[in-house]
């Protein structure tokens, strides 16, 4: 990894506005998800641009749920409505008038539950449907936004961090990854189910927010007295965030191993078509001119799909060992939450001053 993250951060998106919002998977539950997509919601990290109905996300607006819920409501209120005129009109005397309220009530009340009946079982079906207790959950989710890690935007007011930046660029790799020929192509089928990019990118997300907030917890106490460590505690953040950092890089390292592989995808694809046009010629030339000569030369400029076939295996298997490297982030991740912990206060804490000469 000889570029640094953020002269690569420069290159794909430093004249970019921060547009993303991202979320946590382990925030919502499959069901709200499933609903979610059903629905043609974006909030995946490669979605190509960023969602922002977080009112909307919670209620069941969809068309089964407008019809039922507004049919059988309209129902009920016109039921309603004959039944109080019918009502007074009984208690004041007036038998016939009463029964008539009453029969166009009973009408409506019928017509009612027949309209439930047939549009209420495709509502509770509905894919896009979310239940109560699901609808109360979406309030739960969490984002990861350029607001969540710093970011403010403004001339004069406006503010930037380098977890915000260091975010935007995995985002932007993300979108990146998830438009590549290979991520889509059949050959990787099996590899890329065992590649969670929405996790991957979520769990930098959360990590870089951890670290905003504190560092700004740990700033709002630096005077005279704990100058000294301040310093020590942002030292050990920076060590947190180095392999932040290092994980979005092993993250485009893989980004630039599937556009090779969809550079060699794409010659297999041409020499596949090479030779079917190849035969279809020769099929015209043994029913027309029956030139001997044709079929070597044939032979001669066709593209050797085998060959290609086998340079693309081994693309694959380096693709492997690069996502092993990808995935391995338990390893720094608990790296990352032993410093990040090693700084959070305990009820046994020593003072102040011995804390800073042990660190020393």
């Amino acid at each position: 990894m000889s570029q640094s993250w953020k002269s690569l951060w420069k290159s794909e998106c430093g004249k970019a506005i921060p547009i993303y919002r991202v979320l946590v998977p382990e925030s919502v539950n499959q069901d709200i998800m499933k609903a979610w997509n059903a629905r043609g919601y974006r909030y995946t990290a490669g979605a190509p641009s960023a969602i922002m109905l977080t009112g909307g996300m919670r209620r069941n607006l969809f068309r089964s749920s407008v019809l039922f819920k507004g049919g059988t409501g309209t129902g009920t209120a016109v039921t309603a409505g004959f039944a109080a005129p019918g009502g007074l009109a009984l208690l004041s005397g007036f038998a016939d008038a009463a029964l008539t309220f009453g029969a166009l009530g009973g009408v409506t009340a019928v017509g009612t539950g027949v309209f439930a009946a047939v549009t209420g079982p495709k509502y509770f079906r509905d894919p896009k449907r979310l239940s109560r207790k699901n609808r109360q959950k979406v309030g739960q989710a969490q984002w990861i936004t350029p607001a969540s890690l710093g970011f403010q935007p403004g001339r004069k007011e406006g503010r930037d961090t380098d977890e915000q930046r260091l975010f935007h660029l995995a985002v932007a790799i993300a979108r990146k990854i998830v438009r590549t020929r290979a991520w889509t192509h059949p050959i990787l089928r099996d590899h890329v189910s065992r590649v969670d990019l929405d996790h991957a990118v979520a769990s930098i997300g959360v990590r870089l927010t951890e670290l905003v907030r504190l560092r700004e917890e740990i700033e709002s106490i630096r005077d005279a007295g704990t100058a000294k460590s301040v310093e020590t505690y942002l030292s050990k953040l920076s060590v947190a965030f180095t392999s932040m950092a290092n994980r979005v890089l092993s993250m485009h390292e893989y980004y630039e191993r599937l556009t090779e592989l969809d550079q060699q995808l794409m010659l297999l694809h041409n020499s596949e078509r090479s030779r079917e046009l190849g035969d279809r010629v020769l099929d015209v030339l043994s029913r027309t001119a029956a030139d001997d000569s044709a079929d070597w030369q044939f032979r001669e400029l066709r593209i050797d799909a085998e060959s290609q076939s086998s340079v693309i295996s081994g693309l694959v298997a380096e693709l492997d060992q690069t996502a092993d490297d990808f995935d391995d982030f338990d390893s720094r991740l608990a790296a990352a939450q032993e410093s990040i912990d090693a700084l959070e206060p305990t009820p046994s804490s020593p003072p102040a001053s011995k804390d800073d000469r042990s660190l020393e």
